[in-house]
């Protein structure tokens, strides 16, 4: 049976995450939420008389909130009408990317002068987070290339970005029953992982729709073995000094021939340059990776002694490290408890219900 490696695990929960219907209607929210903070907008503007101020005989109706309430508000309908149909794909195994770029260029095209400034402000807020939200989805279903959107260093950012949402490790194992190569459709919607590339990015694939497909793995070439080699999976991307040290090197080529050579040589650039120069595709096979329903790792992370003396949960918090627990609140309430699980809350005068680490 293949093992998958903890930053693999991590790969295959980030990618469940960004295409699961959950995370799809957290996207429908948001463009609900523009689009009702828009119509709140416009009606002020409206009230206010704003649009005899911004009419005239050079741009006509161009700035007001006419002009943005005739052609900009249906482009927010629109991207949500898409969202809506893309929730009602998913129930046939088909998937899409979202319409988040084409809505922001066609919403470029029109002035919001009739918007105060910091009503403009709030809006561009709101769409920045929501078209960052978006792409994640679209880097996970992008199907006009022939090799994963998907990096090392793309899921590498991701993770630092959502790590926070799973504070214990949902389980996943690979089923080795169920294969395919790349450019065939999966036998299952889900996850896949390289049988024979070890630095492949994991990737997403549907059964529903011929471009479910599996694509190319997208992997290291030189360069990027050469800066795994260097700073290790630990400091990879993340240590910003190890990688200018990489690059300060000028061994390599690839690196050296990047037009943004000489303005990346900070702690800051240098991972992004080697990024840049680090990736390669190839065709694989490829290894179902299923998400374990209600089951987790057994463990999140190693804690050092000075950590664990002070590891603690209230109740309703899941436990992060497998072992014992005793709580204040009770007498003879040492319990084992397992990673995943919740600490339950105790009837007591004692106040909120605190469970604190004792021992493995």
């Amino acid at each position: 049976m293949m093992d998958l490696s903890q930053w693999q695990k991590k790969q295959a929960i980030l990618l469940y995450h960004f295409a699961s219907l959950s995370y799809l209607e957290g996207l429908r929210d948001r463009v609900h939420a523009l689009r009702v903070f828009v119509e709140d907008v416009l009606d002020t503007s409206d009230a206010e008389g704003r649009d005899v101020y911004l009419r005239s005989k050079q741009w006509g109706n161009r700035n007001t909130g006419e002009n943005w309430a005739n052609n900009g508000w249906p482009l927010l309908r629109e991207f949500q009408q898409s969202v809506i149909q893309n929730i009602a794909d998913q129930r046939s195994n088909i998937f899409h990317k979202t319409g988040a770029y084409q809505c922001a260029r066609a919403i470029s095209e029109f002035s919001m002068q009739w918007a105060t400034p910091m009503e403009q402000n709030q809006f561009d807020e709101m769409f920045e987070e929501l078209y960052k939200y978006a792409g994640y989805i679209d880097e996970t279903m992008e199907r006009t290339t022939a090799a994963t959107r998907w990096d090392d260093f793309g899921l590498t950012l991701a993770w630092q970005s959502h790590s926070a949402l799973f504070p214990v490790l949902p389980k996943v194992k690979v089923l080795s029953d169920l294969t395919a190569d790349s450019g065939q459709l999966p036998p299952k919607t889900g996850v896949y992982v390289s049988m024979n590339n070890p630095d492949a990015a994991l990737q997403f694939a549907w059964t529903g729709s011929s471009s479910g497909r599996l694509l190319d793995a997208t992997t290291f070439n030189a360069t990027g073995k050469a800066a795994l080699a260097a700073v290790g999976r630990a400091g990879l991307w993340m240590d910003g000094k190890a990688m200018l040290q990489f690059v300060l090197d000028k061994s390599n080529q690839d690196l050296t021939g990047d037009p943004f050579f000489e303005d990346s040589q900070t702690s800051e650039l240098a991972p992004s340059l080697v990024a840049r120069n680090a990736f390669t595709s190839a065709p694989s096979r490829w290894c179902y990776v299923e998400l374990v329903k209600d089951e987790y790792e057994t463990l999140r992370f190693e804690l050092q002694p000075a950590q664990l003396e002070t590891l603690r949960a209230m109740a309703g918090e899941q436990c992060m490290k497998e072992g014992f627990y005793f709580s204040p609140a009770a007498a003879n309430s040492r319990r084992r408890f397992h990673c995943g699980e919740r600490f339950p809350a105790v009837n007591s005068d004692y106040g909120k219900t605190i469970w604190q680490w004792d021992g493995d």
